[in-house]
């Protein structure tokens, strides 16, 4: 570690920040002018069509950004965004400075999709528990109602005793409750960030029973049922194909795991691969491929028996 790598590292770092204070100022104005212009079209609707406010209301996540960490459940900061990427500029500019540039991209890359992974890894989590939580949570409801509650208060106490993934929707909800606001477009809104359908069958029933006043507890029994049931077949359709799932599972995994141990068993073809501009063509081409046919077989088996 001499003096020409350590400037040339402090001068790749020095960039990299400047370029990311750049970016993040670029980023803050368009989102100043973004909330100014929601901020606008909303007061323009509420005075003409008075309907702004509601449909505002009606959202969990007051942004892009917002509603996708809502879908995977977490809670960054601006602040904690902004050192992360410094921290992660500084190992790249080291990288790029002692190792290569081929290193940097692909430590880039792996960056990238471990938090592409680990993202949809946290929102089909977050889904399944929501899916297999419903129908716990409408038998509450029609408890709650058979008990002689209201059916706002069933919701609310049936909301209160689910799984912490509906804490967002009982938020809001109860706020909807207490203030005598419409609530059908919350829970519309939350089948959405989520893609579970049986809850705007849900929305709509309810949306039906406070306008008309039509009887919501068949409705609610039947989407019940039919969870039920769909669980049921699910857990028949995962136990027939485990075997098959876990034989893609290995075959995805198997490449990364024998070209890891060729690598480090053998010191010369890892010299080779390391210290030539052929080797490291080759390695990142090798490691290119087995990363693509990794995702295609994972993508492929993703779905059996998730939906």
């Amino acid at each position: 570690m001499d003096g020409e790598h350590l400037l040339s590292a402090a001068k790749i770092l020095a960039i990299f920040a400047v370029f990311l204070l750049f970016i993040q100022w670029v980023w803050i104005v368009i989102r100043n002018r973004q909330k100014e212009k929601r901020a606008v079209q909303a007061r323009i609707y509420s005075q003409s069509l008075d309907v702004s406010s509601a449909a505002i209301e009606s959202r969990l996540g007051s942004g892009s950004f917002d509603r996708l960490q809502l879908k995977a459940g977490l809670r960054l900061s601006n602040s904690a965004i902004v050192v992360g990427l410094l921290l992660f500029l500084a190992l790249l500019a080291i990288i790029q400075a002692f190792v290569g540039l081929m290193f940097v991209i692909l430590l880039l890359v792996s960056a990238i999709l471990f938090a592409v992974f680990y993202w949809n890894y946290r929102y089909q989590k977050r889904r399944r528990l929501i899916f297999e939580s419903t129908p716990e949570v409408i038998d509450d409801v029609i408890r709650g109602i058979d008990a002689g509650r209201s059916l706002e208060q069933a919701l609310v106490n049936a909301l209160n005793d689910a799984p912490k993934v509906f804490f967002p929707l009982l938020f809001r909800l109860r706020s909807a409750v207490e203030s005598g606001r419409d609530y059908t477009g919350l829970i519309d809104d939350f089948s959405k960030l989520y893609s579970i359908p049986p809850l705007t069958f849900v929305a709509v029933a309810l949306r039906t029973s406070s306008h008309y006043g039509s009887a919501v507890r068949p409705v609610l029994k039947k989407v019940s049922r039919s969870l039920r049931s769909q669980q049921e077949m699910r857990r028949e359709f995962l136990a027939a194909t485990a075997e098959t799932r876990f034989t893609a599972m290995a075959f995805a995994v198997l490449p990364l795991v024998i070209g890891a141990s060729l690598i480090g068993l053998n010191e010369s073809f890892r010299d080779v691969l390391l210290d030539t501009e052929s080797g490291k063509k080759m390695l990142m081409t090798s490691i290119g491929l087995i990363v693509v046919g990794t995702i295609i077989v994972f993508r492929m088996v993703q779905g059996v028996g998730r939906g």
